[in-house]
């Protein structure tokens, strides 16, 4: 990517064959004939402007916006300066320009912002005041102090302060690579959902009680069966089993054991 100071020599360079008559040639055949194939020379020779303009406004977005998709919006903004412009106005084109370009890559912008204006507004603020509150005492501010440098109620304060963090924009696509290294792992590989359980760890487990269950003699596979999926007491298991009520509580203690035992033993399968 070129430096800001770069293109701008670039713009100065070629803003010096702008003023050729062969460009004043072109301005006034164009605007009397309407054509596009001189409409898009004349576009193109204006190009280093918008690469200018671009890369100076990209420099305060996040690095989530790219900088082709900021050049695209002054792109049209420079197509429709070209289309727009007055020769017999006597002002320069890469003042009326300039303004036009600029104005198309804000409009983009904004179209795409999901925050309200005062939202924004007010984030900034807070955060220029607290920025000069740290400046001045030399140390982090308080709250309290925070609140008498804006004006601001404890609830007012919060308020801001919750608009604050959701202008904050993270790009799980980017990496944490801080060289740029396009090989690097992005953030949303590193993200765990902890509100749903693992699903090849569910399978495992799965698959662990399934060869647990199936060690399990016949009787304490149909008592752990008739109190847990059948909803029968001990007192019911023993009448249908016909076994005493504290032989099921034994049988049913037993199985239970076993399970646990089993599934102890291959908790290192499970987690790796």
């Amino acid at each position: 990517m070129r430096s800001a100071k770069a293109i701008g020599r670039t713009w100065e360079d070629s803003a010096l064959v702008q003023k050729t008559p062969e460009l004043q040639a072109l301005w006034e055949e164009y605007k009397r004939t309407s054509k596009v194939d001189l409409r898009n020379r004349l576009v193109e020779a204006y190009l280093p402007l918008v690469d200018y303009l671009s890369e100076r406004i990209s420099e305060r977005l996040p690095r989530c916006v790219g900088l082709d998709e900021v050049r695209s919006a002054g792109v049209l903004g420079l197509l429709d300066a070209v289309q727009g412009f007055d020769l017999s106005r006597g002002i320069k084109f890469e003042t009326y320009c300039s303004l036009r370009v600029r104005g198309s890559i804000l409009d983009e912008l904004r179209s795409r912002d999901w925050a309200p204006r005062l939202v924004r507004n007010r984030a900034q603020k807070f955060g220029v005041a607290v920025l000069q509150l740290q400046s001045k005492l030399g140390r982090k501010p308080t709250v309290e102090e925070i609140m008498n440098e804006l004006g601001l109620s404890p609830e007012e304060l919060d308020q801001v302060q919750n608009d604050a963090a959701r202008l904050a924009i993270y790009s799980l696509s980017q990496s944490e690579d801080s060289n740029g290294d396009p090989e690097a792992p992005s953030r949303s590989q590193y993200l765990v959902d902890k509100r749903h359980p693992d699903p090849a760890a569910e399978l495992q487990l799965q698959e662990a009680t399934g060869v647990v269950l199936s060690e399990l003699e016949d009787r304490e596979r149909a008592v752990l069966r008739l109190y847990y999926f059948e909803g029968q007491t001990m007192k019911e298991i023993g009448l249908r089993l016909q076994l005493s009520e504290s032989r099921v509580c034994q049988i049913h203690g037993q199985a239970v054991a076993r399970i646990r035992g089993e599934l102890g033993s291959r908790s290192e399968d499970l987690v790796s």
